[in-house]
């Protein structure tokens, strides 16, 4: 089971509401859990010479008791590429589903599930420094955690 460090989901909490890069963006789950949401997607500076990629979503889905999207480092540069699980720094997406099954994406101390970052284009926002407009898609294949659960939720993001 890979559980998140307590820093980096601080951190991920602690990004702040997204600033004058955020890009709207739609989003959706299926398999395990199924909805449709609007979201916020933005990219801005974090530590140690990574940028912070997050997905907030807007509202909650009716049938899904919560769900994060997706927060993950990218390394700077931030590029007009695909990233994978391994290209990308810590993060996390989590959705948990009705029946207290809980799926997750992460790279951590381990990897779990799988993620891609597709950025197809990628701007240094003029208003926000260290901040980046940017357009693509997201894709994380959320696995259950814990022996015996079974399934996966899908989530999927157009920015």
């Amino acid at each position: 089971m890979v559980i998140p460090s307590i820093a980096l989901v601080s951190m991920l909490l602690l990004a702040g509401p997204p600033g004058p890069a955020a890009a709207r963006c739609a989003g959706k789950l299926s398999g395990a859990a199924e909805g449709a949401f609007e979201c916020t997607v933005s990219v801005r500076a974090g530590e140690e010479g990574q940028a912070l990629f997050v997905i907030e979503a807007h509202a909650p889905i009716p049938g899904v008791p919560a769900y994060s999207p997706g927060s993950f480092e990218i390394p700077l540069p931030v590029k007009a590429k695909t990233y994978t699980l391994d290209s990308l720094g810590q993060g996390v997406a989590s959705v948990a589903a009705e029946g207290g099954t809980l799926y997750t994406a992460a790279k951590t101390f381990g990897r779990r599930g799988e993620v891609d970052v597709v950025f197809t284009t990628v701007k240094a926002d003029p208003a926000t420094k260290d901040a980046w407009e940017v357009h693509g898609s997201y894709r994380a294949r959320l696995l259950p955690v814990g022996s015996g659960k079974r399934g996966e939720v899908v989530v999927e993001v157009t920015f």
